[in-house]
C-alpha cells in the first residue's frame, strides 16, 4: 500500500519515542509533497532502500494513531507554567502559523475550470429521450448523449437491423420476451435522483452551435447543461483503476455485458478484469427490472476478489454502496468520483474546510458542501466521513474536491421537513414570503435560508432588477439576518439548493413559467403579432399564448387583421397548457369566454351526465370527435349528433361551439362518449299556456282556382306530406340546391299533360301557409295567366320544356334505391361483377334481420365475381369481416379472415381486420392484430407504423415508442430511415412533437443530403407555427451544398412559410439569401 512503501526501515524496540516519527512524516507532507506525488503517480517501480518494515500492517496502523495523538498533544497542549496572558499570545501565534500552512485555498467550480478528461460525481435531474441531464457541484449542469451511457448499449443501437428477426413461435409484444431482443430506453435505465459517476467529454463555449440539439429543448435546466457533455462509460470513467485497488469497500461504475446461467457478467473498465453480479444479489439492486438489459450501467461495490484477479463479486446493495468507504489507494488515479473515505480536518475558514483525506491527499470542502456553522460542528484534527466530488484540475500535487452533507455522503435525494422531494415541495414559481440571508458572497450572490436544513441561493444578478456591483454583509438592504421575500426559479439536486430571485420584475409577475398558467383562467393579454396561421397573445413577461384561427371568434373571421392590433387589449380564456413545450393556448370565443358550465381538464374530472362546452375537432365517418379543455377529447356517434340524417360534414365544421351531455367514461383505455342530442335534450320544456285559444266551425267557399300541373313522380300520390328538404336531401343522396329546385309549385305545364279539375271546396277558417299573404286578386291572375299567356307559347318552347321535364324524371328514377330482393336480383344480372351492389345486397338483408341469408350472398357473390377483379372481391370479403365482427362469434371470425387472407393479398386483409376492430372500438383485440401482423409481416414497414398509429390514437404513447426499435431488428436496412421519418411524423401529429424533432435531427445529422426527409422536418415543423425554428432548418440546410435546381426549390418553400407563418421582414431577408447564395454559387463556380 501507499503507506507501507513510504514506512521508514523500524528494527529498533517498540519502546521507541514514536511522536519524533510522526512529527517528521507530517513534515515530510506538508513541507515537501513533491515526494508523496512523485511515489502515488510513478508508474515505475520504487526499490526499497535498507530494506522493509518488519511490523504487519495493522500494527503499523496502531502506532500511527498513538504517535499522532502524542503529536497533538505536543503541539497543541498550552504550557501550565507561562502566564495566562502569554499563554493566549502563544496560541494564537501558534494557530496563526498551522492556519497558513494547512489551509489550501477553496475554489468554486466553473465553466473555466471544467476540462475534458475531468472526472465528477453527478445526479440525474431530468430523463430526455436522447440525453440524461446531470446536476454537477456548485450549481452547474451537463448532458449526456444516449451513446455515451455505456458501449454495450451503443452497440446495440447500431447493431439492431444485424440481429436475429423474432421466431414464428415468439410473440412480438409479449412480456415473457427476451429483454434482448428490445433495447431499452433511457427511461427504463434511469431514474431522477439517480447519482452517477461521470467524465468531460466536451467543454463548448458560451454561445458556440448546439451541436447536441439539447438547447432546442424549453427546459430552462436542459438548456444549462448543453455546454458540458460528459459520459458515463466505464471504460473511461474507470480508467486508471487497478486491480490490486478492487478490494472489499472499493465502489465503482459498471455495465451489463452479458447474461448467464446464474448471474451476469459486468464490464468494469479494468484490464483483464471482469464483475460478475448472481441474480439473488441483482434483486436487491435499485433498479425496477426483474431482469437486467445489456447495457444497463449499475453502481457496484466489490464484494471479493477472486485469486486470479480476473473475477471480482461485487453487490448493487444499496446500503452497501452507501457504507462502502476505503482507507489507501496504490495509485492516486484510482481515486473516483463518488468514493467514500476517512479525512481528517486540517483547517476550517469561511469558505469552507481543508481537509486530508485518505492518509495523504489535501482537499477541500466549499461552504455549498459543508453543512450550515461549520466551526460549530467541526474542529480541527476531526475525523469525518467524506464523499469525493471531483480531483482539482491542474493541481500538484492532487487536491480533491469533497462534500460533507448528508445527502451526498448516504447517496440519497435531499428532502424537504416533511420527506417530500424538493423539486415537488418548492416547484418553479413558488413565493417565499420569509426567506433569511445567513451569508453574503460579495461578487456571487446571497446565501439564504428556506427552512431549517435547506438552503437557497440568490445570484447576484438576481437581488434587483438594476445592476449591484458588489454585496455588503454588514450594510445595505441584502445585510445578514435579513428578511426578503423571494420566488423560486430552479433547483439544483447535487448541491440540495433553490433557485432564489428578488427582483420584482419576476416577484411581480403573475406566470412566472407556462405551468403557473390555470387551464379554464380567462385573462387579459395583448395581441404580440398576427400572422396566416395565427395569433401571438402575451399574457406575462415569460409566458406567451398562442390563438389558432378557428379560436379567433365563435364565427369564421374573413379579415381577423382588422379585428387584432398589434398592442391591442384582448380578453381570452385558457384552453390547454403544455409546460414541457412552454406553450398556452388560448381561446377568444365569446361563448366559451362568458360559459359557466363546468370545465373538463382531465379525464378523471369526466363525469357521466356533466353537460358542458366542447369544440367540434374533426368529423370522421362515424361520428366526431370534440375536443374539451387540456387536450381532453371525446366522441360524439353520428347517431347522437343531430335528429337529422344529414351529413356531419355539412352540420358541424372544426371548431364550432357545442355542448355536450357525457355518455360514458372508460379510464383504462382512456375514452370518453358523449352527445349533443341528448345535452339540448335536457333542457326544460316549458308546455304553453292553450286556455286563450278557441275554436270556431269551418265554412266552405271557395278562395281560388288555380292550375297546379301533375309531374310524374316515383313517389306516391296518394299520400301527402311535408318533408323538410334537408331531410329530402339526405335520402336523395343529391346536394341541397338540387332539391330545392325540383319539383317546383305553379310551373308552367304543355296543356296535354294538364289533369282534369275536380270542383274545388271553399275553406275558411285556418290557414295552412301563414306566411303566404297573397289576395285573391293575384291568385286570380295567377289562374288567367296559367290559362292565357301560356297558350300563345310557341310549340318549340314547348317541346324544349317536355325534354327538360323527361331528363329531370329520368335522373329521379335512377336515384331511387332498390326496396326488394327481386330488385337487388335484377340489377345483379346486369353487373355480376360489382362490389356495391353486391355489399349493399348484403346490407338490405342485415336490416331485415336476415343474417345467414346475408352470409350466403356474401359467398355467392365471391363465386360469382370474376377471379380478374381481385379488388372487387376484396371488398366482398372484408364485408363478410364485417358482418361475423359484428354479428358472428370469435370463431366465425377467424374462419372467415383465415379464408380472406388465402384467397387474397394476405397482408391486406390482415391490416383491415385490425383496422375494422379498432373502428368498432374492439381495441384489445384490434391490438392483438396488429401483433399477428408484426409478427407475420416484420419485414413490412406499413405494418409497423400503423400499429405505432393504433397506439397513439389510444394515447399509449409508450408502448407505440417501443416499436421503433423493435421494428428496426425485423426490416431490411434500406428500410430503417423511411420508418424512422415515418414514426417521427407520427409523433408530430399524434404524439409529442418535441420528441419526433429529435429523431428528424437525428436523421438530417446522418443523413444531410437526404431532401426529401429535410422537406418533410419542414411541413411537420410549419404545422407547429414555430416560424423561428423554420429559420434555423433553412439556415443549416443551405449551408449544404446543393445544385441550383434544389436550392431554388428550398427558397421558394422558405418564402412561402414567411408569409404565411412569418411576417414581411423575414420573407425580405429570404430574398436577399437567396440573392446571396445565387452570387456565391456562381463565384465557386468560376
Amino acid at each position: 500500500m501507499a503507506g507501507q512503501k513510504r514506512a521508514p526501515e523500524d528494527n529498533s524496540p517498540r519502546n521507541v519515542k514514536k511522536s519524533k516519527f510522526v512529527k517528521d512524516r507530517l513534515t515530510d507532507v506538508s513541507e515537501k509533497p513533491v515526494q508523496l506525488v512523485s511515489n502515488l503517480m510513478d508508474e515505475e517501480v520504487d526499490f526499497p532502500r535498507g530494506g522493509g518494515t518488519s511490523l504487519t500492517a495493522a500494527e503499523v496502523k496502531t502506532i500511527r494513531a498513538e504517535a499522532t495523538q502524542e503529536a497533538n498533544e505536543e503541539l497543541f497542549a498550552a504550557s501550565g507554567k507561562t502566564q495566562k496572558k502569554k499563554s493566549r499570545s502563544d496560541a494564537k501565534s501558534k494557530a496563526s502559523v498551522t492556519s497558513k500552512r494547512d489551509v489550501v485555498r477553496i475554489e468554486h467550480l466553473n465553466y473555466k475550470r471544467i476540462v475534458p478528461g475531468m472526472k465528477l460525481l453527478g445526479q440525474i435531474a431530468s430523463i430526455q429521450p436522447l440525453a440524461l441531464i446531470i446536476s454537477l457541484p456548485n450549481q452547474l449542469m451537463g448532458h449526456v448523449p444516449i451513446t455515451q451511457v455505456t458501449s454495450q448499449l451503443t452497440n446495440r443501437l447500431e447493431s439492431m437491423h444485424e440481429q436475429e428477426e423474432p421466431s414464428d413461435t415468439e410473440s412480438v409484444d409479449d412480456g415473457e420476451s427476451d429483454s434482448q431482443t428490445e433495447v431499452p430506453d433511457l427511461f427504463q435505465l434511469f431514474h431522477a435522483g439517480q447519482y452517477v459517476r461521470a467524465i468531460v467529454t466536451n467543454v463548448h463555449a458560451s454561445g458556440s452551435t448546439d451541436v447536441s440539439a439539447i438547447g432546442k429543448l424549453r427546459d430552462e435546466a436542459a438548456k444549462a447543461s448543453r455546454r458540458i457533455e460528459l459520459s458515463l462509460v466505464p471504460k473511461t470513467v474507470n480508467s486508471g483503476v487497478l486491480k490490486t485497488d478492487l478490494k472489499p469497500g472499493f465502489t465503482l461504475s459498471a455495465a451489463v455485458q452479458s447474461v448467464e446461467d446464474h448471474g451476469y457478467i459486468l464490464d468494469i473498465g479494468v484490464q483483464g478484469s471482469s464483475g460478475f453480479l448472481s441474480f439473488k444479489e441483482a434483486k436487491k439492486g435499485a433498479s425496477d427490472c426483474s431482469k437486467l438489459p445489456v447495457g444497463q450501467l449499475l453502481d457496484i461495490a466489490v464484494v471479493k476478489m477472486s485469486s486470479n484477479e480476473k473475477i471480482c463479486t461485487v453487490s448493487v446493495d444499496p446500503q452497501v454502496i452507501q457504507s462502502s468507504s476505503i482507507t489507501e489507494v496504490n495509485n492516486v488515479t484510482s481515486i473516483l468520483p463518488g468514493i467514500l473515505g476517512q479525512a481528517l480536518i486540517t483547517g476550517i475558514s469561511p469558505s469552507g474546510i481543508n481537509l486530508q483525506i485518505l492518509g495523504f491527499f489535501n482537499a477541500t470542502a466549499d461552504e455549498f458542501n459543508v453543512p450550515t456553522n461549520p466551526a460549530k460542528v467541526f474542529k480541527i484534527g476531526q475525523k469525518v466521513k467524506a464523499r469525493i466530488l471531483y480531483e482539482i484540475a491542474g493541481s500538484s500535487p492532487p487536491k480533491f474536491s469533497v462534500s460533507l452533507l448528508d445527502h451526498i455522503v448516504n447517496l440519497k435525494e435531499k428532502l424537504s421537513t416533511d420527506d417530500t422531494a424538493i423539486h415537488l415541495a418548492y416547484p418553479n414559481g413558488t413565493i417565499l414570503d420569509a426567506i433569511t440571508v445567513k451569508r453574503v458572497e460579495p461578487e456571487r450572490g446571497l446565501v439564504v435560508e428556506v427552512q431549517p436544513h435547506l438552503d437557497g441561493f440568490i445570484h447576484i444578478s438576481h437581488t434587483s432588477d438594476g445592476h449591484v456591483p458588489i454585496l455588503s454583509s454588514s450594510s445595505g438592504p441584502w445585510r445578514l439576518n435579513t428578511i426578503h421575500r423571494a420566488r423560486v426559479i430552479g433547483y439544483h439536486p447535487l448541491d440540495g439548493l433553490l433557485q432564489l430571485s428578488l427582483r420584482p420584475s419576476i416577484l411581480d409577475q403573475r406566470f412566472l413559467q407556462a405551468g403557473d398558467v390555470q387551464v379554464g383562467e380567462v385573462l387579459k393579454g395583448t395581441v404580440k403579432r398576427l400572422t396566416d396561421s395565427a395569433l401571438f397573445v402575451s399574457i406575462s413577461c415569460n409566458a406567451d399564448g398562442i390563438i389558432w384561427p378557428n379560436h379567433y371568434a365563435d364565427i369564421p373571421l374573413k379579415h381577423p387583421s382588422k379585428r387584432f392590433k398589434a398592442g391591442g387589449s384582448i380578453k381570452c380564456r385558457v384552453l390547454a397548457v403544455d409546460p414541457e413545450r412552454m406553450r398556452v393556448e388560448l381561446t377568444a370565443k365569446k361563448t366559451l369566454i362568458e360559459s359557466t358550465l363546468p370545465v373538463l381538464t382531465s379525464i378523471e374530472e369526466a363525469k357521466v351526465g356533466i353537460i358542458t362546452d366542447a369544440v367540434v375537432y374533426r368529423v370522421v365517418d362515424k361520428g366526431l370527435i370534440v375536443r374539451f379543455y387540456n387536450d381532453l377529447k371525446a366522441f360524439v356517434p353520428s347517431r347522437e349528433a343531430s335528429d337529422y340524417s344529414s351529413k356531419l360534414k355539412d352540420m358541424f365544421i372544426a371548431g364550432r361551439v357545442v355542448k355536450v351531455r357525457i355518455l360514458t367514461v372508460d379510464l383504462n383505455p382512456p375514452r370518453v362518449v358523449a352527445s349533443i342530442r341528448q345535452a339540448s335534450l335536457s333542457k326544460a320544456v316549458k308546455v304553453a299556456d292553450t286556455s286563450h285559444i278557441t275554436s270556431s266551425p269551418v265554412a266552405e267557399s271557395v278562395v281560388a282556382v288555380h292550375k297546379t300541373p301533375r309531374v310524374p313522380s316515383l313517389r306516391s300520390s296518394h299520400a301527402h306530406e311535408s318533408i323538410p328538404s334537408k331531410a329530402l336531401a339526405s335520402k336523395r343522396s343529391s346536394p341541397l340546391p338540387q332539391v330545392k329546385a325540383v319539383p317546383t309549385q305553379s310551373q308552367s305545364m304543355p296543356r296535354s299533360q294538364t289533369p282534369e279539375q275536380a270542383a274545388p271546396l271553399k275553406v275558411e277558417g285556418f290557414s295552412w301557409f301563414p306566411g303566404d299573404t297573397r289576395s285573391d286578386a293575384e291568385f286570380d291572375e295567377a289562374s288567367s295567366s296559367d290559362e292565357g299567356s301560356e297558350e300563345d307559347e310557341s310549340s318549340k318552347k314547348k317541346r324544349r320544356k317536355k325534354k327538360e321535364i323527361e331528363q329531370d324524371l329520368t335522373a329521379d328514377m335512377h336515384s331511387k334505391l332498390p326496396e326488394s330482393n327481386a330488385d337487388f336480383e335484377r340489377l345483379l344480372l346486369g353487373s355480376p361483377n360489382s362490389s356495391y351492389l353486391w355489399v349493399q345486397y348484403m346490407s338490405f338483408l342485415l336490416q331485415l334481420s336476415e343474417i345467414d341469408k346475408a352470409r350466403e350472398t356474401g359467398r355467392r357473390a365471391i363465386q360469382t365475381i370474376s377471379f380478374r377483379e381481385e379488388e372487387e372481391r376484396l371488398n366482398v370479403w372484408i364485408a363478410l369481416l364485417n358482418v361475423e365482427n359484428v354479428y358472428g362469434t370469435d370463431e366465425s371470425l377467424e374462419a372467415v379472415f383465415k379464408d380472406a387472407a388465402r384467397h387474397n393479398d394476405s397482408k391486406t386483409v390482415y391490416l383491415r381486420l385490425a383496422a375494422i376492430l379498432d373502428q368498432s372500438e374492439k381495441h384489445e383485440k384490434a391490438e392483438d392484430q396488429y401483433k399477428r401482423t408484426c409478427k407475420k409481416f416484420g419485414h413490412s414497414s406499413k405494418v409497423w407504423t400503423l400499429f405505432c398509429e393504433h397506439y397513439m390514437r389510444r394515447r399509449n404513447l409508450e408502448q407505440a415508442r417501443k416499436l421503433l426499435p423493435r421494428s428496426l431488428q425485423s426490416l431490411e436496412k434500406r428500410k430503417h430511415l423511411k420508418t424512422i421519418s415515418k414514426f417521427a411524423q407520427l409523433e408530430y401529429k399524434l404524439g409529442d412533437a418535441e420528441r419526433g424533432k429529435t429523431i428528424f435531427e437525428g436523421i438530417v445529422d446522418s443523413h444531410p443530403k437526404r431532401w426529401d426527409l429535410w422537406s418533410i422536418y419542414m411541413d411537420m415543423e410549419a404545422g407547429q407555427g414555430d416560424i423561428q425554428s423554420l429559420r434555423n432548418i433553412f439556415n443549416r440546410i443551405f449551408v449544404i451544398k446543393m445544385t441550383s435546381h434544389k436550392a431554388k426549390s428550398f427558397f421558394k418553400k422558405w418564402l412561402e412559410l414567411e408569409r404565411r407563418i412569418g411576417d414581411e421582414e423575414g420573407a425580405s431577408a429570404v430574398k436577399q439569401k437567396a440573392v446571396e447564395w445565387t452570387q456565391k454559387a456562381a463565384s465557386n463556380s468560376q
